[in-house]
């Protein structure tokens, strides 16, 4: 019989949970994201970012999911869950740019946020929010009432 690869997964986290920020409303979101959004890329390419977060709305960490041009990015739904999945996530924040500085949800992004939260619903990673930067603020999805 072949010798054939196993496949095992760990998560370690290298800080104490007490640590970590927390993140319980679109204000808290936003200005984690600016942290740690490079500010240099903000209005110059569209780039979408998922925050892992535990039980106790703690980050568990961030990824970059896609970086774009300067009107889209293209979002793999498999690669957010990808991402939540191996890091351990309790529930997930979406969140991308908008380097025209255009404070409204478009309805790709309305669509892209809809298609993540059914994905979310089957495999137990609730979307906490959909967070569109701009230079001059924020759009939270939630309060907007689309998710």
């Amino acid at each position: 019989m072949p010798l054939i690869a196993e496949v095992t997964l760990a998560y370690k986290s290298p800080v104490p949970v007490e640590t970590l920020p927390t993140i319980t409303s679109p204000d808290e979101a936003a200005a984690y994201l600016r942290s740690i959004w490079d500010d240099d890329l903000l209005d110059l390419k569209e780039q979408f970012v998922v925050i892992l977060l535990d039980n106790a709305k703690k980050v568990l960490g961030w990824s970059l999911i896609s970086s774009g041009g300067s009107t889209s990015t293209i979002v793999d739904i498999s690669s957010i869950y990808q991402v939540g999945l191996l890091g351990n996530a309790q529930s997930i924040i979406l969140a991308h740019n908008h380097p025209s500085g255009y404070s409204k949800a478009s309805a790709a992004d309305i669509n892209l946020t809809k298609r993540a939260v059914e994905a979310g619903k089957l495999l137990g990673i609730p979307v906490d929010d959909h967070i569109i930067l701009y230079r001059g603020g924020y759009i939270s999805l939630r309060n907007q009432g689309l998710i």
